[in-house]
């Protein structure tokens, strides 16, 4: 089992320790490349953690059966029964200490301060209301989209994953902030000029690890106001179109050298291994590189 990549600041000590002990992490998005979010499964048994210091905006979404969860509020203990489905959300920066006392299974997402604040460039000092044992369903929603996204290799891509941070950081930002923020719904669609220079951009640089941050900065846009608008403008969001001409790369080199190794082929294109490369080719094409390649064998 992988350790757990989300970290907290212990208060007294200031020593960084991770949020959940070594053996409790059932998944991780830690090795798909995701930008700005970390998504983590937990199985913990009952404990309390010492006060500490949120790092990064950070919630948990509880995924399995009712927990008995305390935290303490000044010199007082507050409780809940933690049903399925419920999440807690806290800023960056909070103090938090938390007790359970029964087995906890849940999803926490923590989304780095910075990676928010660029994808959200018109939005001032960001902070959520503090919340313990809420019921929102599109958060459960999102948990549950993130978790299959790990489950099944990531094979859309990184920046499937900062697009999936993107939006669930839209609503968290919509419903859940200590103030009312109205955030703009870009409108229009990117020049002639930008979205040239955004497609040469892409078709140049489609073997690399592509991003919405990279692309966004290129035309000095935030994040969320790049991909609106590069989507209003051909219909596909960055991580459809750029998985959409990483497919058609690969099947014009397979079909110009069938008998070429699809290892290099993948890794030519874009994809970080064959595996990832398979999952997607398939699922665009309707058959694996494998059987792609064979029609073209003599």
């Amino acid at each position: 089992m992988p350790d757990s990549q989300i970290h907290l600041i212990n208060t007294d000590t200031k020593q960084v320790f991770p949020a959940a002990p070594q053996g409790s992490v059932q998944l991780s998005s830690a090795a798909t490349g995701w930008r700005g979010i970390l998504v983590e499964q937990y199985y913990i048994q009952p404990m309390e953690l010492p006060e500490h210091y949120v790092q990064g905006h950070r919630l948990l979404v509880h995924t399995g059966k009712p927990v008995r969860y305390e935290w303490k509020n000044g010199n007082r203990w507050r409780n809940k029964l933690l049903q399925p489905g419920e999440f807690c959300l806290q800023s960056h920066g909070e103090i938090n200490i938390p007790r359970w006392h029964d087995t906890f299974e849940f999803i926490a997402i923590a989304i780095d301060p910075i990676f928010l604040n660029f994808s959200f460039q018109d939005v001032e000092s960001i902070r959520f209301q503090e919340q313990r044992a809420t019921i929102d369903p599109i958060i459960t929603h999102f948990a549950k989209r993130f978790k299959t996204e790990i489950e099944s290799g990531s094979y859309y891509g990184a920046l499937y994953g900062e697009s999936l941070a993107i939006a669930f950081s839209l609503h968290l930002l919509e419903c859940h902030s200590d103030r009312s923020l109205p955030i703009s719904q870009p409108r229009g669609k990117l020049s002639s000029i930008q979205l040239q220079e955004t497609i040469e951009l892409i078709h140049v640089n489609l073997s690399e690890d592509l991003s919405l941050t990279n692309l966004a900065t290129h035309l000095n846009l935030s994040a969320f106001h790049f991909a609106r608008l590069f989507k209003n403008s051909l219909g596909l969001s960055p991580h459809q179109y750029i998985l959409q001409n990483r497919i058609e790369r690969a099947k014009k080199s397979i079909a110009i050298s069938a008998g070429s190794n699809l290892t290099e082929i993948a890794l030519q294109v874009g994809f970080y291994d064959q595996t990832h490369f398979s999952k997607a080719f398939k699922r665009v094409v309707g058959m694996s590189p494998k059987a792609f390649s064979k029609q073209y064998r003599n």
